[in-house]
């Protein structure tokens, strides 16, 4: 049996009601009555199709991808048959009928999802028969929306437009990797899920017990304002930020360059956006174990599927154990230690195919060794193992509601609520004495943060003429209380050369930051996307932000208030080719702001973004792939640079006058072949430079940004023969030299590596499989603050797995 499933938009429908509230209250998702509609109704709306004339296999998937529709039919009935394509504004129904005339096969709905493709006569040639007279299919799965369950390529994403638009429409860079490829190179956190995408740069810090994951996108920080779950912001304030287990992640899906005309605040080089496991119809019983390199063990469990017989309540959990420790050793043969424990239920209602509400949760504790600095000459380790240590413990509560009202009018609402406290004790060395001893000092953190995030939508799919439009307006809010307490003391000397740990460490007392802090934004935006004609999409979106933060500094019993309002806007072109050429045009914007006051008391304009993107997509029809190019360029403006007085020396106060630019070009390929070949594949140009700043940095290349980057990974699964069941994969990552200050002066040199994957399908229900990264075990630093003091990158690791499905 051949299934495809495809996730595309509407372009088209009747108009039939008109939304003029965007509605903030977090009872949108139980206040509203709700209808229940037939799959007929359903069908009924139009849509704008555009299916080419050609192979029958290929002309379904293309239609599963536009409807979003399951499509089943045995393989052998659709063997050899042609059709001739479809193209225009039609039902489902008429488009399905078109594209399956001549062949002499018929259609049905068993439900409002699912289109089943049958012979009209006997049964079809080539099918199989058991001996007692059943018919044997031979599943095929093709996944029509390419989800990245089945496929290292996803066709489809929510991230650049909010509305699950076909990847090659979105006149900006997007980079999706779905579950197929995580599993496969069996990342084990998100950085690490991010290593083969282009533009991005992982580990700028090293591999951190604390949990972070430390990223640069397009040569601009991307840890702190651009990171999301299921499209709505994990909002990070000091130390504080919230963490997400890759085990609990579907796919996720990176979207490079400003931002903010749909986002808010976010940083130039783009945003990175989680998806979570979902509930779904479809049973799911999965408990995996891990044990490897650093005695991790870890044990996960993801389990869900329908509660009831109509299939309208599911639920889906998913969790992680975890007791580890690190590639870190002290000399005295002491471990620091990397525990997690996470767990992330989650219930879907869906009373009709118009309605669904889905509530989620997640709670996690970390318990790491802290912050790992290193003496490099002697590569001694600069704190104590009795005094090192990070806990982080925080727990997320939301929900996602959708709603149809007709064929032209949909309102979605996303909210999450989250707490999080942070403790950190770490020691760090602040000079050196006379004898060659390094001089330590502690330090103390201990905040805590609340954040809560509201995103309602209202799409509407409607005619202009002859032109379709697909218009999505929103209204977002955010507000974070933050809570900081840090200390700071004095520690015993250490000698780098004969170390000796658990002296005794005085805990810091002396406060050198004590304050709380009230982060509140909302949002209001808007965006269109047109079908000008059958080729050309134009994306047109802008925003308004109103951004408040409130300080409360209680060392110096002083209060302080940032007010800024910024518009971002965006504007793209795409030209879709009927061979699945797509070469598009785009212009963007980012905003953030700027803490802090000038000499005169006052405060600063945000720092914004302005991109130049121009590139070109490529899905080739009949082949599940993808392959992109982009050139872009990045200006980003009002960046905080020391002020100057009126003699010209540095004073120690900032202005908003600084600008760094950041131009580039990357490449990406991905495709599934259906004998058992997945490859993805990118390269990485970026040519960044400060080019205003009153430090005298003028000229020099930013901090943690390399030149070049490169990477490909191929896997090969064998599908039948004596080996069936067995897959194995390889990868080659590349990241060029960088420099660890902006002067320039402290040079970190590139580095290759390489890590392979195997798994082997023991049973149906069992699969074993064996991840080694760094093979050849390589030394290096990701990032330097000075000579002596470096951050040491992933050493190799081998990871065992079992799987079990039940």
């Amino acid at each position: 049996m051949v299934q495809l499933s495809g996730n595309g938009r509407k372009t088209n429908g009747k108009r039939k009601a008109l939304i003029t509230t965007l509605m903030m209250s977090t009872s949108i998702g139980l206040g509203i009555g709700v209808t229940a509609r037939t799959a007929f109704a359903q069908a009924a709306a139009q849509t704008n199709f555009s299916i080419n004339a050609g192979p029958l296999n290929q002309a379904l998937m293309t239609f599963g991808r536009q409807t979003g529709l399951q499509i089943t039919y045995l393989a052998s009935i659709a063997a050899g048959k042609s059709s001739p394509g479809f193209s225009g504004n039609a039902t489902r129904e008429h488009a399905l009928a078109s594209i399956l005339k001549g062949s002499g096969l018929t259609y049905s709905f068993p439900n409002a999802t699912t289109v089943a493709i049958a012979a009209s006569g006997p049964l079809a040639s080539g099918a199989n028969v058991s001996i007692d007279g059943s018919t044997v299919l031979e599943t095929i799965i093709v996944d029509g929306a390419t989800n990245g369950v089945n496929s290292f390529v996803v066709a489809n994403s929510s991230s650049g437009t909010k509305t699950n638009a076909p990847l090659v429409e979105v006149p900006q860079s997007i980079s999706v990797v779905g579950r197929k490829q995580i599993d496969a190179q069996n990342a084990q956190s998100v950085s690490e899920i991010l290593r083969y995408v282009p533009g991005v740069t992982i580990e700028t810090y090293g591999p951190d017990p604390k949990g972070y994951d430390w990223i640069m996108m397009r040569g601009f920080n991307a840890q702190s304002t651009s990171s999301y779950l299921d499209g709505l912001r994990q909002i990070s304030s000091g130390y504080s930020f919230f963490r997400t287990d890759p085990y609990q992640l579907q796919s996720v899906e990176v979207l490079r360059g400003p931002s903010s005309s749909l986002y808010g605040q976010s940083d130039a080089g783009g945003i990175v956006n989680k998806i979570s496991k979902k509930p779904t119809d479809t049973p799911v019983r999965e408990v995996e174990v891990e044990y490897g390199s650093n005695q991790r063990a870890q044990v996960g469990f993801d389990l869900g599927g329908p509660v009831n017989d109509d299939k309208s309540v599911m639920y889906r959990v998913t969790g992680v154990a975890r007791n580890s420790n690190t590639q870190f050793q002290y000399s005295d043969g002491t471990d620091i230690g990397d525990d997690r424990l996470m767990i992330a239920p989650s219930v879907t209602w869906a009373p009709d195919s118009d309605t669904s509400l889905t509530v989620t949760g997640q709670a996690l504790r970390d318990k790491s060794g802290g912050t790992v600095l290193m003496f490099t000459p002697t590569n001694t380790l600069i704190g104590d193992h009795t005094f090192n240590k990070s806990v982080q413990e925080q727990g997320t509560i939301g929900y996602e509601f959708s709603h149809r009202f007709s064929d032209t009018w949909t309102v979605r609402q996303n909210l999450r609520y989250g707490h999080a406290e942070f403790k950190l004790d770490n020691l760090l060395a602040t000079g050196m004495d006379a004898f060659g001893n390094l001089i330590r000092g502690t330090r103390r953190f201990d905040e805590s943060l609340d954040a809560l995030t509201i995103d309602n939508q209202a799409q509407a799919n409607f005619d202009t003429g002859a032109f379709a439009h697909e218009l999505l307006l929103g209204l977002d809010y955010a507000r974070s209380d933050a809570d900081v307490k840090r200390y700071s003391g004095s520690a015993p000397s250490l000698n780098p050369n004969n170390p000796v740990y658990g002296v005794g460490i005085p805990q810091p007392t002396t406060a050198f930051a004590n304050y709380k802090e009230k982060y509140q934004q909302i949002g209001l935006y808007a965006q269109d996307r047109i079908n000008l004609t059958d080729n050309f999409i134009a994306t047109i979106g802008g925003r308004y932000d109103w951004v408040d933060i409130d300080t409360n500094n209680r060392l110096s019993s002083t209060n302080s208030s940032l007010d800024v309002g910024n518009f971002s806007g965006r504007a793209g072109l795409s030209y879709k080719t009927p061979w699945g050429l797509v070469p598009y045009v785009s212009y963007a914007e980012s905003f953030v702001p700027n803490t802090g006051v000038s000499s005169s008391g006052t405060g600063f304009d945000p720092s914004t973004g302005r991109q130049w993107e121009v590139g070109v997509k490529y899905e080739p029809v009949g082949i599940d792939a993808l392959f992109t190019v982009a050139w872009f360029d990045i200006v980003k403006s009002n960046v905080l640079t020391p002020e100057r007085n009126g003699a010209g020396a540095l004073t120690n106060f900032f202005v908003a006058t600084g600008e760094v630019q950041s131009r580039g070009v990357e490449l990406e390929g991905k495709f599934s072949i259906a004998n058992g070949w997945d490859l993805t594949s990118s390269y990485t140009w970026t040519d960044a430079e400060i080019t205003k700043d009153n430090s005298g940095f003028v000229g020099k290349t930013p901090y943690l940004v390399p030149e070049h980057q490169a990477s490909a990974w191929l896997n090969y699964t064998v599908y039948d023969g004596v080996l069936e069941g067995l897959s194995i994969g390889g990868g080659v990552r590349y990241v060029g030299d960088s420099f660890g200050d902006n002067a320039n002066t402290v040079k970190v040199d590139g580095r290759t590596l390489l890590d392979l994957g195997a798994s082997y399908k023991v049973s149906d229900n069992a699969t074993v499989s064996l991840n080694a990264t760094n093979v050849f075990d390589k030394k290096y630093y990701t990032t330097c603050e000075d000579s002596m003091s470096c951050y040491e990158g992933d050493r190799r690791s081998v990871i065992g797995r079992l799987k079990v499905n039940f």
